[in-house]
């Protein structure tokens, strides 16, 4: 199985946050998050990225930046069996 790779550019994006994070911090976030959700390995393995910490706020903006990337797409998420460390279920 060859692995794929996939290149998303975001020309604009406009925050309601009351601080900016590092324009790497949240990259990191929203790659690690779209591995997630997308079932592949985590981001910063193996494919030569250098992971950034994210605190817990950038990590929450990632995932919300995720999220609408992947509705846009039109890619349904499959659910999963538990949720993780912090969230709750609806």
């Amino acid at each position: 199985m060859t692995a794929a790779r996939v290149e998303l550019r975001i020309r604009r994006l406009e925050l309601d946050a009351a601080t900016t994070p590092s324009r790497a911090a949240l990259c990191a976030a929203v790659e690690a998050e779209l591995a997630v959700r997308l079932g592949l390995a985590p981001a910063g393995r193996g494919g030569g990225h250098r992971a950034v910490p994210a605190d817990a706020e950038v990590a929450a903006l990632g995932r919300q930046v995720a999220l609408a990337v992947l509705r846009e797409l039109g890619v349904r998420e499959p659910a999963r069996s538990r949720p993780r460390a912090g969230e709750r279920r609806p």
